[in-house]
């Protein structure tokens, strides 16, 4: 299953992003009362970062996310522990796949809860991609639960992500 490498460690993670945290018809939002606005416009600075760095492509930007001893738990594939792992995945992963081209990335989180320095949400997102210049669209949808820490200069990263295909594939 290469194509769960193709989109980098964002799309579990991507936990997951930009502008969806209201939830939307099928979602919910539940937010503790302790969240302060400072760290709602942080988790959603977080979001969109996760989705702009998915979208490029970029190793480094994708590791970034990440606090320095993260988990990343991907379908099919053993726990990548620390950023710095994160890190030299992303980059053999471009190795590996130096044409492929993110084309979309739409997560849409399902819930969100913070509770003293952590959040913890799950979502849902679709993406696609190309293997190079030439090849076919491939799109999936996929389920995701993410928990971002927040961090001592007020920053949120991503701390533990999971994911994998959602039903119907």
């Amino acid at each position: 299953m290469r194509k769960k490498r193709i989109l980098g460690l964002s799309i579990a993670v991507g936990f997951v992003a930009c502008g969806f945290l209201a939830g939307g018809a099928n979602g919910r939002r539940a937010i503790t009362s302790q969240v302060s606005d400072a760290d709602m416009r942080a988790i959603e600075r977080a979001h969109m970062q996760d989705v702009e760095a998915t979208l490029a492509h970029d190793p480094q930007a994708l590791a970034d996310l990440f606090t320095d001893d993260a988990v990343l738990l991907e379908p099919g594939a053993p726990a990548v522990i620390g950023r710095a792992a994160i890190l030299a995945n992303n980059k053999k992963d471009q190795l590996e796949h130096p044409n492929a081209k993110v084309v979309s990335y739409k997560p849409e989180i399902k819930d969100l809860q913070v509770v003293d320095g952590w959040a913890f949400e799950w979502d849902l997102f679709e993406g696609s991609f190309k293997e190079s210049e030439k090849a076919e669209v491939k799109t999936f949808r996929a389920k995701g639960l993410r928990v971002l820490k927040r961090q001592p200069d007020g920053e949120w990263k991503f701390a533990r992500v999971m994911w994998n295909m959602a039903e119907g594939q």
